[in-house]
């Protein structure tokens, strides 16, 4: 699974951020969570919108290598 993004959880009044996305455990893909910093802090939101972009920077990477081995393969099969 490829995914990520980020939650606000509301902690005894306070209200924090964490960024989640999935990663290998083991033999299976799991969700984690992250604890980031309380939402008012200016830089935990910029650190959560850095996360997210170099979480899908290396998704999109991780695409296009499978397309092209997908492309390689079917190429072979015709």
């Amino acid at each position: 699974m490829i995914g990520c993004g980020y939650c606000v959880k509301t902690i005894r009044r306070g209200r924090y951020l964490y960024f989640w996305h999935y990663e290998d455990r083991g033999s299976r893909r799991e969700q984690v969570e992250e604890y980031v910093g309380p939402l008012k802090d200016a830089h935990a939101r910029e650190d959560v919108a850095r996360r997210v972009a170099a979480y899908v920077e290396r998704a999109r990477a991780a695409m296009g290598h499978f397309v092209e081995v997908t492309r390689a393969e079917m190429a072979v099969r015709a």
